[in-house]
């Protein structure tokens, strides 16, 4: 009895219903203590194109919902190619959330010069950073 219980914790745990919740609970911890410089990754619905950010860095923005939640995305289209998403469109996301009033946003969708993580966006089954 025990194993076959470990078996489906263990299938359970490996599955992307169990992967999901984590990263939506990630998140939501986040957002509730208030925290910033966090790598979190997310899946995302598009429910808004912004203009893009022209000054300094060009950043591609946009409003996503992912669970409860909604998010700024900020993805720097000098360092990486601008996705091709439109409104309506599921994303995935793995970059740094900070935290503001709004429900924060994300950036660093990026590969980094630095020591930073590097973060990326994938799009139909395209890697963007």
């Amino acid at each position: 009895m025990i194993l076959v219980i470990t078996y489906i914790v263990k299938d359970y745990v490996d599955s992307p219903v169990h992967n999901e919740v984590l990263r939506e609970t990630k998140l939501k911890t986040a957002i509730k203590l208030k925290q910033s410089g966090k790598m979190i990754m997310i899946n995302a619905e598009v429910i808004k194109i912004l203009p893009d950010d022209l000054k300094g860095d060009r950043h591609q923005k946009m409003i996503l919902k992912t669970g409860e939640n909604t998010l700024l995305l900020a993805h720097n289209i000098d360092l990486a190619p601008r996705v091709p998403v439109q409104r309506g469109e599921s994303i995935q996301i793995y970059g740094q959330y900070e935290w503001n009033s709004q429900g924060g946003l994300v950036h660093w969708t990026h590969r980094s010069n630095s020591n930073h993580p590097h973060g990326w966006i994938k799009y139909k089954n395209k890697t963007y950073q």
